[in-house]
């Protein structure tokens, strides 16, 4: 396989890395929102949330994709504190939850009687058990049902964009808050802070493809690691948009529909009830997923970094468990509002960090040259 060839293979990795199951939820609520000022308030989103982590994904690849040297400028104490952040932010109190609800929301929509807490409850118990030995279950659920998703994502855009009948209805936002509003959103995603972990097996992808006395050759690795993060960004500005374009499309008929159901609903407004049962048993696989990886994640942190394994790691895969249910009852709304508050404060802190880190690393380089 040639190189470029490589460089596109990590892009689409990037992609998929990226385009978690919560995603799916954002962009339509954007369109839904703003209506005719969508495309603007998709500009604001698409620079929160697919340029700036491409630039937090490129930042952290110049540092070889080592945390340690990426974070160095915090200090240690900072860093294992944004650590512990973050991972109750991705786990149980925050995304893995939340992954429940999307799983939900697609759920509700082809089955109106589903109970939530049923639904919710089973989806824990059943992450719980697979979360025990997440590797080669979650492998083959990435394999076989993440295609599916984007598959299905595309296929609902496609139809969905031909079958609409009604004009987008106008808004009065102003371009501004559109903008800013569709920034703000964009830190739901919590991609950048994705960038500070995720990066190693891209970062080592695309090494291992170049000859190997060319592997340390730092100009390439820049050039190449830069165009995997274009491939990446492109695809998900395409998703994203399509997404926000369908929602704003169907927002007349969207009322009343929970957020978290919104990419659902509009599968079933444009395909039928047959295709939405496809959809949402896609999503909520895919989210099942996403929801075991961050589960087992999460437990091993506590497990290993915070108890030092002196208590059981089952014990507290269950109470992980536990958690994942009682935030998932709050609902996606309840749980998006709560991370909102962190999250903007934390974002643009972030934000500044990564391109203050990747000035730095010019500036360094070119004094050395």
């Amino acid at each position: 396989m040639s190189i470029f060839n490589r460089v596109v293979v990590a892009g689409f990795a990037i992609f998929a890395m990226l385009f978690g199951s919560g995603n799916i939820a954002f962009p339509p609520i954007l369109g839904k929102n703003f209506a005719s000022g969508w495309s603007i308030a998709n500009l604001g989103w698409l620079l929160a949330a697919v340029v700036i982590p491409m630039l937090g994904y490129f930042g952290s690849m110049l540092f070889e994709a080592d945390t340690e040297k990426y974070m160095k400028p915090l200090g240690k104490h900072i860093t294992a504190l944004f650590m512990l952040l973050v991972m109750i932010m991705v786990g149980p109190f925050g995304v893995s939850a939340r992954c429940v609800n999307v799983a939900f929301g697609g759920i509700s929509v082809a089955m109106p009687d589903c109970p939530v807490l049923f639904f919710n409850t089973l989806f824990c118990a059943i992450a719980v058990i697979l979360a025990w030995n997440p590797g080669r279950l979650v492998q083959l659920m990435g394999t076989i049902f993440t295609p599916l998703k984007f598959g299905g994502v595309a296929l609902v855009i496609v139809v969905a964009v031909f079958m609409a009948n009604s004009s987008i209805p106008t808004t009065d936002f102003s371009a501004s808050k559109a903008f800013i509003d569709g920034f703000e959103m964009g830190y739901q995603t919590m991609d950048l802070i994705a960038a500070f972990f995720m990066t190693a097996p891209i970062y080592l992808y695309v090494k291992n493809a170049l000859p190997e006395e060319k592997r340390n050759d730092k100009r390439l690795l820049v050039k190449f690691t830069g165009g995997a993060c274009a491939v990446g960004g492109i695809l998900l500005a395409i998703v994203y948009t399509g997404l926000a374009y369908i929602g704003a499309k169907y927002s007349t008929l969207l009322s009343g529909t929970a957020d978290e159901a919104l990419f659902a609903k509009i599968a079933d407004i444009s395909m039928g009830n047959f295709a939405t049962i496809f959809v949402a048993l896609v999503i909520a696989v895919g989210c099942l997923a996403t929801n075991v990886a961050l589960t087992a994640m999460f437990t091993d942190y506590i497990h290993k970094k915070i108890l030092k394994e002196k208590f059981n790691r089952t014990a507290i895969l269950l109470t992980t468990g536990v958690c994942n249910l009682g935030m998932s009852l709050l609902g996606f709304a309840k749980i998006c509002s709560l991370m909102a508050m962190i999250l903007s404060k934390l974002y643009p802190a972030l934000i500044v960090f990564v391109v203050l880190r990747i000035v730095y690393y010019f500036i360094a380089k070119k004094e050395v040259a």
